[in-house]
């Protein structure tokens, strides 16, 4: 057998006794602290439940201690003595009761008879022992009991939290009892609270409950006095998802272990690929186009010290020639610009050379006359005309040579293409149509965004000039994570042979135009982040779309 395969059969023979020993043990030690941990977190849980029962009772002393101080319940104590007593003493325990979030409210006298009952108004006059019973315990305590309320099959005891207050008026004491019900309320906000199922029981009978009865549950109780019992099934599948979880993670750990003892018993022929790798590597790097790339500190000998010379060699010579490509590309496309910017001075320059020579045969066949001056107006208007021509194809040429980098600032898309909008009005039987949805902010240049749209709109009043008119269409909107700017027209849209070429420079099918608009209307796009694009409009016009990134507008 190889030496290759003894060392590998030895590291996979330690791997799996280690798994055989190891595993169990460590499985059995981590599924007793998950436990511990569950019991812990119900545990933190049980303290909220406990806070939230603190926080109801300081509810409930909070509104008793308004409603005792309150001028109402005042009123209600000065005619209570009368007789019989007006019908706001015997309804205001409903009144009062309701804006203070109270389920139970009775205004008792001082021998405990009722004279008022928000929870059962039916109780008028009758005594109401259980509650009159609190007016005898510690003042302004919160106690559990159990009251008497309405329902369809008569009266039934119902667990609540009530607490006693006094109001004296003269020789005269009223007591006000109240409190709130551990009914299917309280229950559904503990319930959401600690995310368990909860249950309220009183007398061995289940009086509410909220949630649903969780996976695998762990049961807590809390003793409401000797009036109710509330019961909390916290969910248990955490704790069976976490062991399960566990499990799977040590056997692809075992898994993971046996591979790593075959990598292991190959570890010397690893080595000895090193520099090969190496050698990949590099030639993936070239591939994906990044020349002279070098392979160094790769221990090698031998034939592979040879290659990784010659591959050093090789790729030092690709990137002189890569260097020369690029630098010749670049002198090609600037000879490009200046051919394409020769050939467009050019053109002026018959015409004006045309209207000189006129001027020179007119002033050489006499004195000035009536002719010559026709003819001198109609060349210097032409001359005038293609120097300005010129003064066009320079001033855009520079602009497009030398445009500044955009000065990023926080805008308003929506208001900057509303302030340029209203600036143009209908002519020529051209109309303008806005939409502007608000609130699209973007970090960009308002100058040159500006030029953007106005050179958009201008195209698009050029395209329909020849036809008598038409209607430009400026639109913003959200798109995705993008504000877009649009403009459509309604002219004759974009010719099919300039649509693969239309941002280039120096193409355009106007007789007058340099070629020059979109091309920095792309580039001042590109520098945004965003995206200029053109396409042929719902009303067989053309339509420009300028997608930039949005921002938080906070």
């Amino acid at each position: 057998m190889r030496l290759r395969w003894t060392i590998a059969l030895a590291f996979i023979a330690l791997a799996l006794l280690q798994v055989a020993v190891v595993v169990p043990l460590a499985l059995r030690n981590l599924s007793r602290l998950l436990t511990t941990q569950q019991e812990a977190r119900v545990d933190q849980m049980m303290v909220a439940v406990d806070a939230e029962a603190a926080r109801l009772r300081d509810d409930v002393r909070a509104a008793m201690d308004e409603l005792a101080q309150s001028q109402a319940l005042e009123d209600v104590a000065k005619d209570a003595a009368r007789v019989p007593p007006p019908p706001h003493v015997t309804t205001a325990a409903a009144t009062l009761m309701r804006p203070r979030n109270l389920d139970v409210l009775a205004l008792l006298d001082d021998e405990g008879r009722t004279l008022s009952s928000g929870h059962l108004p039916a109780r008028l006059g009758e005594p109401d022992d259980p509650l009159f019973a609190v007016t005898k315990l510690a003042a302004k305590q919160v106690f559990p009991r159990e009251v008497e309320l309405s329902s369809a099959s008569g009266l039934v005891q119902a667990p609540a939290l009530v607490t006693a207050r006094a109001i004296d008026y003269g020789d005269r004491r009223v007591w006000a009892v109240g409190g709130v019900l551990l009914d299917e309320a309280r229950a559904k906000s503990l319930a959401r609270l600690t995310g368990a199922r909860v249950e309220v029981h009183a007398q061995g009978k289940l009086v509410s409950a909220a949630g649903d009865m969780p996976r695998a549950p762990i049961r807590r109780s809390v003793d409401v006095g000797n009036v109710a019992e509330v019961r909390l099934y916290f969910s248990g599948a955490d704790l069976i998802a976490t062991q399960s979880e566990v499990l799977r993670a040590f056997v692809a750990l075992a898994a993971l272990g046996f591979l790593l003892a075959i990598a292991a018993g190959f570890f010397i022929s690893r080595r000895v690929t090193r520099p090969v790798e190496a050698l990949t590597e590099a030639a993936r790097k070239i591939a994906e186009g990044t020349p002279g790339v070098q392979v160094t500190h790769v221990p090698a000998s031998g034939e592979l010290a040879t290659l990784i010379a010659t591959f050093n060699r090789m790729t030092d010579d690709l990137k002189t020639a890569t260097d020369r490509l690029v630098a010749s590309e670049r002198i090609a496309a600037w000879q490009e610009v200046a051919r394409r910017l020769a050939h467009e001075i050019k053109n002026p320059l018959t015409p004006i050379r045309m209207s000189l020579e006129t001027l020179l045969a007119a002033s050489q066949r006499g004195p000035v006359d009536e002719r010559f001056m026709g003819i001198f107006k109609e060349s210097a208007h032409a001359v005038l005309e293609e120097v300005d021509r010129l003064k066009r194809i320079v001033d855009e040429f520079s602009q497009f040579a030398r445009l500044p980098r955009p000065s990023l600032a926080p805008m308003n898309l929506s208001e900057a293409a509303h302030q340029v909008m209203s600036l143009y009005a209908p002519h020529d039987g051209i109309r303008y149509v806005t939409e502007f949805e608000p609130g699209l902010q973007i970090s960009g240049d308002r100058d040159q965004l500006t030029q953007i749209l106005v050179n958009l709109v201008k195209n698009a009043e050029e395209a329909m000039a020849p036809q008598g008119g038409g209607t430009v269409t400026v639109k913003t909107f959200s798109s995705g994570g993008d504000a877009v700017l649009e403009v459509s027209d309604s002219g004759p849209g974009i010719p099919a042979a300039l649509k693969a070429r239309l941002f280039e420079p120096y193409v355009t099918s106007k007789p007058q135009g340099t070629g020059l608009g979109l091309a920095i209307a792309l580039r001042i796009a590109q520098e945004h982040e965003g995206r200029l694009v053109a396409d042929d409009a719902a009303n067989a016009g053309a339509r420009f779309r300028l997608s930039l990134p949005r921002v938080s507008d906070r």
